[in-house]
């Protein structure tokens, strides 16, 4: 029922094709109307055949034969053969169900009203001449008209109202099949319960599907993609404090490109400044560098320049204006030699450098498929933070990545579940975190259903990075309308 659920979307728009489909059906039927006349098949009193039955099933073939079709077609002006397409007997009355009713039904289809009454009108008064024929003294037959053919006023054939339904059914019943069998050749990660399965690892938080979500903590502070944030903020917040001597390093990652861990490792280096935390945000991803667009740094010396040798981290630390205590370190100017920076004694000193500066160190770097100094990154790491996209990220491709960050050493690793479809509510529903621990190789303590903070009266979180801070009350539920699905969503 889940799996129903999640593609009602499509379930109602193949019902709704099958409802289509039975109008164009309904509607490229031929246009029948159907008239019948009934005659009463007796014997002949005149011919002394009192004791005589007749044969109802002769007398169906006999009402469609040839020499009534021919003196009905000549009648109507066309042919035989043609006119056999169109006309039928068939037993009335009682007859059908066993019982001695003599009733024949000679029934005519066509385009008009009275062209099938005439057809019938025809057609029975043949099978009566032939059977009456007085020129013939010992017919055991005597025919007589009981129902003349009648005016009919509808159409034949199944009525829209019997059509309709049966479309929509059939097409629901399609699109039920369909989803199954899409959803048993499609391996991309479903749910955050499936993300915990392929990493054996709790998810911290289901961030909601929004547009232009690289700066959506700044943009809209009270969406639900926001909230998100503050989530996830709360839940590293014990291993961000467990860190010896401070200076946390969370590494940010994905398992292939489209993930779009940059928008989460932006908006979540946003987040943990917001309680007054020092935060250093770094983009160590050289081959496709993001984050200086997405905070408007330009072009400058960064992280490249800073592993090189060619500039310190004073000068590569860029406050960012609107969010007081986070810092950016851009990607800085990259040659074809940077690969080589990572494999230095330079990357452990920045990271002590950094260690120093800042309380959170968070690191966007590129995935860990596809471009080997993730691995260096990691392994100099407390935390990383793998995240998977619901519309994109394959299982195969998070199993693989998550093995090589724990061939790293032991650390902290956690999920992140991104482009998830906003609550129907509006609210933001977070991804609980599950009582256990956060790696196999993890050394890190306590479990993470322990970690969620008490909360305050107002319903806010406190600080989890050892103040006592509290969350001011804030005005009421702003919508977003930006944020597409999901738009209006408040924070809980």
């Amino acid at each position: 029922m889940t799996l129903l659920r999640k593609n009602i979307l499509w379930l109602i728009l193949a019902t709704m094709a099958g409802a289509v489909g039975a109008l164009l059906v309904h509607g490229s039927l031929p246009v029948r109307y159907v008239s019948a006349a009934e005659v009463d098949v007796e014997p002949n009193i005149a011919a002394l055949n009192i004791g005589y039955t007749p044969n109802m099933v002769t007398e169906q073939q006999v009402a469609t034969s040839g020499v009534v079709l021919a003196d009905a077609a000549l009648s109507l002006g066309t042919t035989p053969t043609a006119l056999a397409k169109d006309l039928s007997a068939s037993l009335s009355g009682t007859s059908a169900t066993g019982g001695t009713a003599n009733v024949l039904s000679i029934s005519c289809a066509m385009p008009t009203a009275t062209g099938a009454q005439r057809c019938a009108a025809a057609a029975a008064d043949a099978y009566m001449a032939f059977r009456n024929d007085t020129s013939q003294p010992k017919n055991p037959i005597s025919v007589t008209l009981v129902t003349p053919a009648s005016l009919p006023t509808t159409t034949s054939g199944v009525h829209l109202r019997i059509l309709l339904p049966i479309g929509a059914i059939l097409g629901l019943l399609l699109g039920i099949g369909a989803v199954f069998v899409r959803d048993q050749f499609d391996h991309r990660v479903r749910d955050r319960a499936d993300l915990e399965r392929l990493l054996d690892v709790p998810v911290l938080a289901a961030i909601p599907l929004t547009r232009r979500s690289q700066d959506v903590f700044i943009r809209r502070p009270l969406s639900a993609a926001a909230e998100s944030y503050r989530f996830l903020r709360e839940h590293l917040g014990p291993l961000i404090s467990s860190v010896p001597d401070g200076g946390a390093v969370l590494l940010v990652t994905a398992a292939q490109a489209g993930d779009d861990c940059a928008s989460v490792a932006a908006n979540l280096a946003v987040a943990l400044a917001e309680p007054g935390a020092k935060v250093l945000l770094v983009d160590a991803d050289l081959w496709h560098p993001s984050l200086d667009t997405v905070f408007a740094a330009g072009r400058r010396p960064g992280w490249s320049d800073l592993l090189a040798g060619r500039a310190s981290l004073g000068e590569v630390a860029i406050p960012v204006p609107r969010v007081p205590g986070l810092r950016l370190v851009t990607a800085g100017y990259t040659t074809i030699r940077s690969a080589e920076i990572f494999q230095g004694a330079s990357l452990a000193q920045a990271v002590r450098d950094m260690r120093a500066q800042a309380d959170v160190i968070v690191i966007h770097s590129a995935p860990v498929l596809e471009v080997s100094h993730t691995i260096a990154l990691a392994r100099a790491s407390d935390i990383v933070a793998i995240v998977a996209d619901v519309r994109r990220t394959t299982r195969e491709d998070v199993s693989a990545a998550v093995e090589q960050i724990r061939a790293t050493g032991p650390r902290a690793i956690v999920g992140v579940l991104n482009g998830v479809a906003s609550p129907v509510s509006g609210r933001a529903r977070p991804a609980l975190a599950q009582s256990a621990s956060l790696a196999p190789a993890s050394e890190v303590p306590a479990s993470l259903a322990s970690a969620v903070p008490p909360r305050g009266p107002n319903g806010r979180h406190r600080e989890q990075f050892g103040g006592a801070h509290v969350y001011p009350d804030e005005p009421g539920d702003a919508t977003d309308a930006d944020d597409g699905p999901g738009s209006g969503e408040g924070r809980p």
